[in-house]
């Protein structure tokens, strides 16, 4: 009998050590522990290690978040509304009067009289956007022409139309000393006559060709960005764009792009994006590269149909990619959720900002300076060097499982973790719910690694985390 009680005396001592050890585990991202971690410890292995790079640093434009106008969606009546959430968001560059709109626009009358898509009300004239924004852009027409014989008596009096509407629309608009000016809105890749894509392209070269010589004769001393429009996924047709600009090349200061982009796609993936932004711009000129993302969002079927927290989620990397590519501007669609439900940066009344606005915000507020060179591993991160004491960094778990994660920062020492907040989805178990996102403050900690540790969507999937760090 006592021989027995000591055998159970001795099992239960070794289950004991066994439970110790399995608790022990630092692989376990809920452990506890991980949240009594004392500052410069060492602590325990983190899962994932994510890095940044201060000595790897590219000037951030700020103008890379701006926003289309929605001319269709937006009525002039409520555009002074639109404007202020755009304040509120820190916008810095509107794209007027907008995308498909910009071809069908009429400048004098403030309507769309040929677009078969024309809006019943209004959207806001140019005279609203002038009171109400600092910043904008424009787009000049060129689908007049592009169903015409290139050379043909209808094309050549298309163009000398296209290029009368092309000065009213500098006019009207101001930007004779100042700007950026899209010649087209992408519309070569549309019908154009219903030729092969090759004779697309050769159209809208020669269109571009007389409209860029056109506004150099009319205004000479000009000191506006005028670009061309091309399709990001195809770089090598800026370079036969190139070859085909027998006049007025260097009148052209360089590209306009539509990056829509995601994760699942083969042809618009984010690996790519920022090879080909670069590779557009130099194939058509090398020596003069600005470069206009004129419409971007992560597409919905792109990304398995993320929406509202979950679109949220991919927006720092994005803005990353964009500022690590040298984009001089950009400009997101849609603004207002009307157009694609889910990634709208606001309802159609402005009064609820969506998780997209959010970080845009966000983003413009803090994602400054420089864009550091960073590496991910599971989840995404985006960092900036405000100045030689700060550094921003965004960490996003998107639809990842919960981890231990570290921020491993190279040159430069981590006096101490300033601040750091934590965006989280309104509803965890609806993380597409129409419906901003929550701030929350937590905590993180600084080990001797010069790594910041911190969980990431231990609490549930997409999370967004912003951390602030100054030097030692």
């Amino acid at each position: 009998m006592k021989i027995n009680k000591i055998k159970i005396v001795f099992l239960m001592i070794i289950g004991l050590s066994i439970v110790s050890c399995t608790n022990n585990d630092p692989t376990d991202p809920n452990d506890p522990k991980y949240n009594n971690l004392d500052n410069n410890d060492n602590g325990p292995t983190a899962d994932v290690v994510l890095t940044v790079d201060a000595s790897d640093k590219i000037a951030i434009n700020p103008e890379i978040f701006g926003v289309n106008n929605d001319w269709k969606q937006i009525p002039n009546s409520t555009f002074t509304g639109f404007a202020n959430m755009l304040k509120s968001i820190n916008y810095t560059v509107v794209r007027y009067p907008g995308g498909w709109e910009s071809e069908y626009y009429d400048w004098d009358t403030n309507t769309t009289p040929t677009w078969n898509s024309a809006p019943s009300v209004a959207g806001a004239s140019i005279e609203t956007l002038k009171s109400n924004i600092n910043s904008y852009s424009i787009v000049i027409p060129t689908t007049l022409a592009m169903d015409k014989a290139v050379g043909s008596a209808q094309f050549n009096t298309a163009v000398e139309t296209l290029k009368v509407t092309a000065e009213k629309a500098i006019t009207k608009a101001g930007l004779e000393q100042s700007g950026i000016i899209e010649i087209g809105n992408e519309w070569w890749l549309q019908w154009a006559g219903g030729v092969s894509r090759a004779e697309k392209l050769t159209k809208y070269t020669n269109i571009a060709m007389a409209l860029a010589a056109h506004l150099n004769i009319k205004y000479p001393n000009h000191k506006f960005k005028l670009l061309v429009n091309g399709d990001y996924t195809k770089p090598e047709e800026f370079t036969t764009m190139k070859q085909q600009f027998t006049t007025a090349y260097d009148v052209i200061d360089g590209v306009a792009l539509h990056t829509y982009a995601g994760y699942q796609t083969d042809t618009h993936n984010m690996s790519e994006l920022e090879s080909r932004i670069k590779a557009c711009a130099t194939n058509f000129n090398p020596n003069k590269k600005f470069i206009y993302l004129s419409e971007w969002m992560p597409s919905r079927d792109y990304n398995d149909r993320a929406l509202y927290m979950e679109a949220a989620n991919i927006i720092p990397d994005m803005i990353q990619i964009y500022a690590r590519s040298n984009a001089n501007a950009a400009a997101y669609w849609p603004p207002v959720n009307t157009s694609i439900p889910g990634l709208g940066l606001t309802n159609w009344n402005f009064s609820t900002v969506f998780p997209v606005g959010q970080i845009m915000g966000e983003l413009s507020k803090s994602y400054k300076g420089f864009a550091l060179k960073t590496i991910s591993n599971k989840f995404h991160i985006a960092a900036a060097l405000n100045d030689a004491q700060t550094m921003v960094v965004f960490v996003t778990g998107g639809k990842e499982t919960a981890a231990l994660t570290a921020v491993k920062v190279a040159n430069f020492t981590i006096g101490s973790i300033e601040k750091i907040e934590r965006y989280v989805p309104a509803d965890y178990n609806e993380t597409n719910k129409a419906a901003s996102y929550i701030t929350e403050e937590v905590t993180a900690k600084l080990n001797k690694n010069n790594e910041v540790v911190f969980n990431v969507n231990k609490e549930g999937k997409y999370q967004i985390y912003k951390i602030v760090l100054k030097a030692k």
